[in-house]
């Protein structure tokens, strides 16, 4: 009889959207009005662009015979302003923050291109209380450089998040060729994420490409065991994440060799993930069923015990241990008849959790080769007695 140990559950992983300023920002607003001149005198006809990047609002103004110009409705805050003459030329490129208070709130733009000089002033000034829901709230002020950076960083982790949901749901409903495709774009994309190699290497397990899965176990394993990747402020709460995630990905290896009937190499990682894994119960199952199928009576019996006391639940374990006590417990030669210790209590512990279980028929049968043996020992007993 062959018990294959199984795989654990699946890691489900999702990335969270780094948001820029403006997704955060609710933009108070109000009229904005200026006048563009050239060492006092007007400018008729020049083009004012304001780009409000954060915001995401820009406007594109020409000036009157005055060299004024307004807005009727703009978001207050920082500003790319650039003035550009009749004839396209470039006389002005600023930053500004415009601001306003008042009811209504307007702000006044003062434009001097001799001086390369701008000024906001905000007309009708009255006191912003320490609560004023019209105020901007108090933000970092971002480079262009930044922003686009940012913008840049939050279209990856857009894309990295539409994969890992592909993923997952893959991998929840065990579409396991469907989990390939974006669990290999993940781990290009993000080489230091061992969570995209557990799941990679899951997929690959089942579908039977068995040294890729070892490969993709062991490098998830090595970036997860890695402190340098590890951030000093979340070290605590991310150490016994990994840790339970390097004991998956052992237990999945040891599990993968199994397949591959290297049995020396599935021991070796279950061992391993049984050691490490905060909840190891099932790497002593899988460990407690390699043993047993590799006939290692003395490492089987070890490793059911372990997985019992961590798991006194799980019904295969106990049918392991009893089917494992019966069969090395066969009369001898000369006909001694021994009853194994611990057998029958096994057998009737898993009956106990599974009376409609799997191996519910097999462990009576032996249940009353039990009780037989038990019957042919008292009658030796008495006999030898006598």
């Amino acid at each position: 009889m062959k018990n294959t140990p199984v795989l654990s559950v699946l890691a489900v992983f999702l990335m969270l959207f780094d948001a820029l300023p403006a997704a955060a920002q609710t933009w108070a607003t109000g009229q904005v009005k200026g006048t563009v001149t050239d060492e006092s005198k007007p400018l008729a006809g020049v083009v004012v662009n304001l780009a409000n990047i954060d915001a995401g609002k820009s406007f594109k103004i020409k000036t009157d015979d005055l060299g004024r110009f307004a807005i009727e409705v703009a978001p207050y805050g920082d500003y790319d302003v650039e003035v550009i003459s009749a004839g396209g030329e470039k006389l002005l490129t600023e930053e500004i923050t415009i601001n306003a208070s008042g009811s209504p709130a307007i702000a006044i733009v003062k434009i001097d291109v001799s001086q390369a000089k701008i000024t906001s002033i905000a007309s009708d000034p009255t006191p912003i209380s320490a609560i004023d829901p019209t105020a901007p709230a108090p933000r970092t002020k971002y480079t262009k450089q930044q922003i686009r950076d940012m913008k840049t960083k939050n279209e990856k982790t857009s894309e990295m998040n539409a994969l890992i949901l592909q993923a997952n749901a893959a991998l929840l409903e065990g579409h396991w060729q469907e989990a390939l495709a974006p669990l290999q774009e993940l781990t290009g994309m993000d080489p230091d994420n061992w969570e995209y190699f557990s799941g990679l290497g899951d997929a690959q397990s089942h579908l039977g490409q068995y040294q890729e899965a070892i490969g993709s176990y062991e490098t998830g394993i090595l970036v997860a065991s890695d402190p340098a990747a590890m951030h000093p402020d979340d070290a605590a709460a991310a150490l016994e994440r990994k840790k339970a995630g390097v004991g998956h990905m052992l237990n999945n290896e040891g599990t993968t060799y199994n397949e591959l009937h290297k049995t020396k190499e599935a021991l070796a990682a279950y061992s391993k993930a049984a050691a490490l894994d905060p909840n190891p119960k099932l790497a002593y199952y899988n460990l407690c069923a390699a043993q047993y199928n590799a006939k290692n009576v003395a490492g089987a019996l070890a490793a059911c015990d372990k997985a019992t006391a961590v798991d006194p639940g799980k019904a295969e374990t106990y049918f392991l241990k009893g089917s494992l006590l019966v069969h090395m417990n066969q009369p001898g030669e000369k006909g001694n008849v021994t009853v194994p210790a611990g057998a029958a209590e096994a057998l009737e512990k898993y009956l106990e959790l599974a009376p409609d279980g799997e191996h519910a028929k097999e462990v009576r049968q032996m249940l009353e080769y039990l009780a037989v043996l038990r019957k042919h020992a008292d009658s030796a007993n008495h006999a030898n007695n006598n």
